[in-house]
């Protein structure tokens, strides 16, 4: 069944207002519009940008992490494309190209090449000074004419030569009469053994004579 108009609800203003005389009537003061009501607005508004702060701050390690999480994979993708990079890159050379050479026949390759066979004639004529110079300290010879200590070094090595030949000589005969002293030597001494091994048989013989007398 359906309200008459007189009987529906009252206004909400008026009602809110009602309220209000009741609570004064229960609680002794009287709460206007804006006091508890606003605190508790304020309080709560408080509370919840506390509650949404709160909830911001323990949300943003979880936001952060994702975030270096895919800096570390950037990073490690990027080291590890550069290392095969590197790994499959060729080596750079390092030397130079040869210098091209002068054309064959020029006047620039007759100067490289006479500047080159005096460069080894110089070289060979150092080599052949050095020895000689080696040589003359070995030999007796104050000379210092190369030819000079070439030819007494030759007639010092041949006197040498002959010096080894003499003595090889005077060597094999000194061993030569050396082993036939030593055999004679041996001889003498079994001689010797024998004449004492007698001489002690002789003297216990007489020993036995003298016994038995």
């Amino acid at each position: 069944m359906s309200k008459r108009p007189s009987e529906q609800d009252p206004d909400p203003e008026k009602k809110f207002k009602h309220d209000n005389v009741e609570s004064v009537g229960n609680n002794g003061h009287v709460d206007d519009g804006n006091g508890d009501g606003d605190g508790d607005g304020d309080s709560g508004n408080g509370n919840e940008s506390t509650s949404s702060s709160t909830s911001a701050s323990t949300s943003s390690p979880h936001q952060s992490a994702p975030k270096q999480a895919s800096q570390t994979d950037i990073s490690l993708t990027a080291s590890s494309a550069l290392s095969a990079l590197q790994a499959t890159s060729p080596p750079v050379p390092t030397t130079l190209p040869p210098a091209s050479k002068p054309e064959h026949g020029s006047d620039e390759w007759h100067r490289l090449r006479k500047e080159s066979h005096k460069e080894v004639e110089r070289r060979r004529r150092e080599n052949i000074n050095g020895g000689i110079r080696e040589l003359a300290g070995l030999i007796p010879t104050s000379d210092t004419n190369k030819a000079q200590i070439l030819q007494r070094a030759i007639e010092y090595i041949k006197r040498l030569k002959e010096n080894e030949t003499n003595n090889i000589e005077k060597w094999t005969l000194e061993k030569l009469l050396t082993e036939q002293a030593v055999s004679e030597l041996d001889a003498s001494n079994t001689k010797l053994k024998q004449e004492l091994e007698r001489a002690y048989r002789e003297i216990e013989q007489l020993k036995r004579e003298l016994s038995n007398e």
